[in-house]
């Protein structure tokens, strides 16, 4: 090679050998590596003029462009990358990220679709979808802050007992009293200075912690209890309250390590075996979880919270009879436990072998069990009954963060922070806040943390508040508090779409859905609330910079691939099996799964890929995918051409996410709540074709339906359209017959009328 020529001109002249091109390359990034991007530059380009079409060259010169600025001059090097080797994910991550840049987000799309054919997955994937769709992902705060405990000296050291100074009984009496009243923000406080005045006493730390833990600051609550183990390392309580609270946090590793410990010095700990039990499922280890709960019930078969805990999991899974089994064993064991019978009740909504009448039946019984030893408060006779004034409205959560209830309610509470005529007020029943919280407390001025107040108190403060319609957002679901309702601190009260079912309630007066929700004639035969049609039983706002709507896949594909996004436990053998039918009347069709949870030892998927060979589907035509964020949940829809509906328990949020996505969902009607809600949205936006009778016309509906791809890819890019002129996507519509409805139902009690079906227009409907 001639020393008096630069190494790029040597390339360039000369016919290189493989190994001339590796010490160029190697050099020309070294230069790149240190900002010498034109010698960088002319070293690629002269590898280039040597050997046209060298895909390293060609790539890492694309990437020097989009470094220094020049998107558009990477692309063809990019596209030359790709032409020499189709497979590398990691040039079509480049070439995607380079139209980003040069502001070509419609061409990047397209590309990305491609991309996904030759390579391009996982992380970097999912970087380019955010990128994209401009996603912030959604990060959880604590709670809003109470007043925080004083900042101690957590470095604690053991010593011998000798020579500790310990509280004064005078201090523990003074830290139980405020304790024991209920006053833990206070308590902390006092404990807190204990820990500042004796730092090697185990029990000053114990009590802050536990005080901590009570007033809900969990997070807060961990360094103590640490810090009181570490003092009196043979303190199980403690260390169980800690692996508690470990799992609440989300902690699962760790509170798996403490209850081992735990166990290792009382290998008989039920509470330890029950808590593990919870972690092991927090971490996906169903079967390992499974056992440790059955361990708890052998060693404490009286507790209903073993019993309770392995429903639960159960339930998770989508194991609905082992799930009832458990869960009505808890309630036997302990009448009283309504958390246990509320879950019961929401597991028998899931099952396929109850009729309506013995459901109806059953949410009876919880309210005939709790009203007989509930009493009612006492009306407050000074009620103004004028028709017009202005109405207090409360709604009670603990769902308002992000989580599927809360994207209905929080348009319409934000069109009501607009009605001069209603005032409203939140309860919120979790230590969780998010972002989404926040925008709910913007909503009202009268916004209330209710999760440590006992039923008694949270009813005496909403009667103390003067709340004249008092909203149920959860019925039988976690965080519920009907027992408050049970107390009728409010002269009307409702339930709204948190429970596809009858709260069972003799005190909750109606029941808010719409026609296609909720037809009279065919379900307020199930309900003991009176229904109201709303024009949509809730608004739904889609992601902000969604995807685009893409081709129907299949016009490119050579094959159709159906879709279903549901929740895990919505899946069952006989759920794939109808699948399965559609799959083999469908030839060369594949199945994308989605929401497939990301821990633990992937038994969700093995069980779901057992549930389709047993009925003689291949593992070749199944594809899975995890719980993502929501940009990358949604571009998932561009590999699918239609969804199937999982029954009874129909999808909802997930139906709607795929109508905005351009996939209609195949769906079947059912004769209850929680079997219409992909009916409903569909019927919502004209797709009545989409509703099945029954088994034999879901598969008939699905062979006739992807056999006219034309039809269907019309239907897919027609979709928003459709969905924007409908009364789900427009949340002003829905906030006005909400008000209409709040209006009609005072004006009844008003005149002293008894409840009434109402329509969103205010007019008692027939019936």
């Amino acid at each position: 090679m001639n020393s008096h020529l630069s190494l790029a001109e040597a390339v360039a002249l000369a016919s290189p050998s493989e190994q001339d091109i590796v010490v160029a390359l190697k050099t020309a990034l070294q230069h790149q590596q240190n900002g010498e991007h034109g010698e960088a530059e002319r070293l690629y380009l002269g590898i280039l003029a040597a050997m046209p079409g060298q895909p390293d060259a060609n790539f890492h010169l694309g990437t020097l462009y989009v470094q220094t600025g020049s998107p558009s001059r990477a692309l063809p090097h990019f596209e030359a990358s790709i032409g020499a080797i189709p497979q590398n994910g990691q040039y079509w991550f480049a070439y995607v990220n380079a139209l980003i840049e040069d502001k070509q987000v419609s061409a990047a799309w397209i590309a990305f679709e491609i991309g996904q054919k030759h390579g391009l997955e996982g992380p970097l994937a999912d970087h380019l979808i955010r990128r994209m769709t401009g996603a912030v992902e959604v990060s959880f705060v604590p709670a809003a802050a109470p007043t925080p405990a004083p900042v101690v000296d957590t470095k604690v050291r053991k010593v011998g007992a000798t020579g500790i100074r310990r509280p004064s009984t005078r201090e523990i009496n003074h830290f139980s009293a405020l304790f024991n009243k209920g006053q833990f923000g206070d308590a902390a406080k006092a404990a807190s200075t204990m820990t500042q005045r004796y730092p090697q006493d185990g029990s000053a730390w114990r009590c802050l912690g536990v005080a901590l833990n009570r007033d809900g600051r969990h997070g807060e609550s961990v360094a103590p209890l640490k810090s009181s183990i570490e003092l009196e390392p043979g303190d199980i309580q403690t260390r169980v309250l800690l692996a508690d609270t470990l799992v609440v946090l989300g902690q699962h590793g760790a509170a798996e390590s403490e209850c081992r410990t735990i166990l290792e010095s009382a290998p008989d700990r039920a509470e330890a075996y029950r808590i593990m039990g919870i972690a092991l499922g927090g971490l996906g280890r169903f079967h390992d979880a499974v056992a440790s709960c059955r361990r708890a019930i052998e060693l404490a078969p009286s507790s209903s919270g073993n019993h309770g805990t392995l429903g639960m999991l159960m339930l998770e899974a989508g194991m609905m009879s082992e799930a009832a089994e458990h869960l009505r064993r808890a309630v036997e064991v302990n009448p009283g436990d309504a958390a246990s019978h509320s879950n019961l009740l929401f597991c028998l909504v899931h099952q396929t072998d109850i009729d309506q009448g013995a459901l109806l039946a059953e949410h009876r019984n919880f309210a005939h069990h709790h009203e007989a030893s509930i009493p009612k408060l006492q009306l407050k006779r000074q009620i103004d009954r004028s028709p017009g004034r202005i109405l207090r409205v409360g709604f009670v959560s603990g769902d308002l963060f992000t989580h599927a209830v809360a994207s209905y309610v929080l348009p319409v509470l934000k069109s009501m922070a607009d009605d001069s005529s209603i005032q409203t007020y939140i309860y919120y029943n979790h230590t969780v806040e998010d972002a989404t919280t926040q925008r709910f407390r913007a909503c009202t001025s009268h916004w209330r943390q209710v999760s440590r107040m006992s039923d008694e108190q949270l009813a005496r403060t909403i009667q103390t508040d003067g709340i004249d319609i008092l909203v149920d957002l959860s019925g039988h679901t976690g965080r519920n508090r009907l027992l408050s309702f049970v107390r009728k601190p409010a002269p009307i009260q409702a339930s709204w779409i948190g429970y596809p079912a009858t709260t069972g309630l003799s005190t909750v007066d109606y029941y808010l859905a719409d026609r296609f929700f909720a037809p009279l004639e065919l379900v307020s035969g199930q309900l003991t609330e009176k229904i109201v049609h709303l024009p949509a039983i809730g608004p739904f706002i889609p992601a902000e910079n969604s995807p685009p709507v893409n081709l129907l896949p299949a016009l490119h594909n050579g094959y159709v691939t159906f879709g279903s996004f549901n929740r895990i436990n919505k899946l069952r053998p006989d759920v794939i099996a109808l699948w399965a039918k559609v799959m083999h009347a469908v030839p060369n069709s594949r199945m994308l799964i989605g929401a497939m949870r990301r821990e633990g030892d992937q038994s969700d998927e093995a069980r779901v890929t057992k549930w389709f060979a047993d009925a003689g589907i291949s593992q070749y035509r199944l594809a899975f995918r995890q719980r993502s964020s929501v940009s990358v949940y949604l571009q998932q829809h561009h590999q699918v051409d239609m969804c199937l509906d999982a029954f009874p328990y129909s999808a909802s949020t997930t139906t709607l996410n795929a109508l905005w996505m351009g996939v209609p969902t195949l769906t079947m009607v059912g004769d209850s709540l929680v079997s219409r809600a992909s009916t409903a949205w569909t019927a919502h936006v004209g797709l009545d074709r989409f509703v099945a009778r029954d088994q034999d016309d879901f598969v008939r509906l699905a062979v006739s339906t992807v056999g006219e791809l034309a039809t269907l890819n019309e239907i897919r890019l027609g979709l928003r359209d459709r969905c924007r002129q409908s009364a789900v996507f427009q949340p002003d519509v829905v906030a006005e017959g909400v008000s209409r409805a709040f209006r009609t139902m005072w004006q009844r009690w008003c005149d002293g009328l008894p409840a009434a079906h109402i329509d969103a227009t205010g007019s008692p409907i027939d019936g």
